[in-house]
């Protein structure tokens, strides 16, 4: 009998705090996930859910001073990373895992030409590619792959669009062809025509490579588009977790807050001109409310989730943390 397949990715009870002499804020509060290989796992949820902190924290790329992994572990290819050195960590980071950042006009040197940006990773990673020459034929290929002449690598930033830029981004994310790719809410500063082809593009690249992703958006459409599986966040937890399926089945049962998402987006089938939009604020992250985080904001709550924290019940893949689903008949508590 054959073992299981070992995950690439394996995220396990996972918090993060930023801490400074005023206060501390609890950004990752005990997630847990895993993304097999060539699998594209989606993070959802409105600004300040911790969507990007989980990035960093699996990047090993948290603030210093103030950021600081208070529990849990990632493990990587069999690697547990929080445990490495820097330096075991820095041959990890850009040859076997890459990260698109969110704002393009950043994430670029403005005082180097692009295709020198590029040829970094290749330098300080692929032992094979040291020749100039061979640097210069894959800097050359990757840039082609995104859809740039290779004419225009000795361009700097600001002479290309913010589509161009975000392109330049993600060559420089895949140009040693990692095996986990975090694009972090890479078309978020782009306007709509533009974002339509960046993810058309990064999910014809993820085919034709083999590579793993991590998509971190609030925008569901996206998701649907791009991922096998789905997270849904709010508050540094995971509230929700299924398969693609199980997230967009509207028939099936959903935590309360993936309903509100699922209602400010605009339906072009109906009349209804105003969209349902969830009610109140992202709690405060340095005191949040006992019982369930979206407690105040629910319209579905009772006495029990202002008081205690939900337990998760799982429906196959099916996974959420909501009192509501004690009642339901076929959902099971998970052990924690």
């Amino acid at each position: 009998m054959s073992k299981p397949a070992v995950p690439l990715l394996r995220v396990k009870n996972l918090s993060v705090e930023y801490r400074s002499d005023l206060e501390t804020v609890k950004a990752v509060n005990g997630i847990s996930f895993f993304l097999k290989k060539s699998e594209t796992f989606g993070l959802v949820g409105e600004t300040g859910a911790g969507k990007t902190t989980t990035a960093l924290t699996c990047m090993r790329l948290l603030p210093e001073n103030t950021g600081r992994v208070t529990g849990g572990e990632i493990e990587f290819e069999g690697k547990k990373l929080l445990n490495l050195p820097e330096s075991e960590m820095q041959k990890i980071r850009g040859e076997r895992m890459a990260m698109i950042f969110q704002d393009p006009m950043t994430s670029l040197n403005p005082v180097m030409p692009v295709g020198e940006q590029i040829e970094e990773a290749l330098k300080l990673h692929n032992e094979d590619n040291k020749t100039k020459d061979r640097i210069q034929k894959r800097v050359d290929e990757v840039l082609s792959m995104v859809g740039i002449p290779a004419s225009r690598k000795c361009e700097y930033p600001h002479q290309f669009s913010g589509g161009m830029k975000q392109r330049v981004v993600i060559a420089m994310a895949l140009v040693c062809e990692p095996a986990l790719l975090i694009a972090d809410e890479p078309t978020t500063a782009l306007d709509v025509t533009i974002q339509a082809q960046i993810i058309e593009m990064i999910r014809e690249l993820r085919e034709r490579l083999g590579t793993a992703m991590i998509m971190i958006t609030h925008d569901l459409g996206i998701v649907a588009q791009t991922c096998d599986n789905v997270a849904v966040m709010y508050a540094g937890k995971i509230i929700e977790m299924g398969t693609a399926e199980d997230i967009y089945l509207l028939s099936a049962n959903h935590h309360p807050y993936t309903m509100g998402l699922f209602g400010s987006i605009p339906n072009l089938r109906t009349k209804a001109r105003r969209l349902t939009p969830i009610p109140g604020l992202m709690p405060d992250p340095t005191n949040l409310p006992e019982g369930c985080s979206f407690s105040p904001r629910c319209f579905k709550k009772t006495s029990v989730c202002d008081e205690v924290s939900p337990g998760v019940y799982r429906n196959g893949t099916h996974r959420i943390s909501c009192h509501l689903l004690k009642a339901e008949n076929h959902w099971e508590a998970e052990r924690q």
